[in-house]
């Protein structure tokens, strides 16, 4: 086709497609900042439902998990998922009120419709110039993991000079969709989640993830982990220090909110151009977790995941290096 020809097809498809915003590619939201958007299917977690075989050390674990014996722990393992599911949400809840206490399970919704409207704000103001205060309120309100996530999306949106807005019109409902548990000692349940943050980084593609990667494994040299439907118990690798450490428990519970919100993506100052817009009302699924809870210890809750961000990363990581290792 002659050069002209070429120009005059490039002409006629800009004028039907309407005007380009060259910057910022229709992949600019999902490339530099990771919100769902309404009309995207929730992303799937990493399934932590399998029942992983005790250790002769944790005989006790056994039998307050899955009632004892090789034979409960053979049909759990090969059970349908919504039975696990069923399952796992009554040991859960089960642990999660002995340690915390009946009302402050009753109250996580509230809780939930609370920390969406502080998180959504502060996102915001730390997108923009200037965002450093808000940044560091995150940090008040968020996980290690999920801040460490967040933080560098924040910082190339403000490279960009694209700042998102996040606006909650209202929250119409709320539920307790899953809940999950830690147990063990402080020391163990700290080097598990000095464990997550590594993996998170290493999943989510960060250039410190070759670091992380060793720093998991560091974390978990000294204890042993196990899993029963979501609820995992740590413990020394040595059973010489198990009766000197105190247990403490973590609690992680997934609650669905039903919202109307709007986000937006906004680039440029003297003419701002709408990059995102997307007004709906949808279900958000916003994960909150408990501090370690011991003797004598407050209780607070932190934003551990938005939409099941770093589980769902975490769960194609662990898809790839499964593949991997088939290959």
């Amino acid at each position: 086709m002659p050069a002209n020809g070429q120009r005059q097809v490039a002409a006629a498809r800009k004028v039907a497609t309407g005007p380009q915003h060259e910057a910022y590619p229709a992949t600019y939201h999902m490339g530099l900042f990771p919100w769902l958007l309404s009309a995207e299917r929730q992303r799937i977690p990493a399934d932590d439902l399998e029942v992983h075989a005790a250790s002769a050390q944790d005989e006790h674990w056994k039998r307050a998990c899955i009632g004892g014996g090789g034979a409960a722990e053979k049909v759990l393992r090969y059970a349908p998922l919504p039975v696990r599911r069923r399952l796992a949400h009554e040991l859960n809840m089960h642990i999660a009120r002995a340690a915390l206490g009946s009302q402050a399970i009753d109250d996580v919704c509230r809780g939930a419709e609370l920390a969406l409207y502080r998180v959504t704000d502060l996102l915001s103001r730390a997108s923009s110039a200037g965002g450093q205060e808000a940044e560091a309120g995150l940090a008040q309100v968020l996980t290690r993991a999920l801040l460490d996530r967040y933080t560098e999306d924040l910082r190339r949106l403000r490279t960009d000079n694209v700042r998102v807005e996040l606006d909650i019109a209202g929250i119409h409902s709320a539920r307790i969709h899953q809940l999950r548990t830690q147990s063990g000692s402080v020391e163990a349940l700290a080097a598990l989640e000095a464990a997550v943050v590594a993996e998170t980084a290493a999943a989510s593609g960060s250039a410190k993830s070759r670091l992380s990667a060793l720093r998991v494994g560091l974390a978990k040299q000294s204890f042993r982990f196990s899993r029963t439907l979501g609820a995992v118990r740590a413990a020394p690798a040595t059973t010489s220090a198990c009766k000197e450490l105190s247990e403490a428990v973590r609690v992680r519970v997934d609650v669905e909110l039903g919202v109307d919100m709007r986000y937006r993506l906004i680039g440029g100052q003297r003419a701002p151009k709408t990059i995102v817009d997307d007004n709906a009302t949808r279900n958000l699924m916003l994960t909150l977790e408990s501090t370690r809870q011991d003797q004598g210890s407050m209780l607070e809750w932190r934003v551990a995941d938005i939409d099941y961000l770093l589980s769902s990363e975490l769960r194609i990581q662990q898809e790839f290096e499964e593949a991997h290792i088939a290959c």
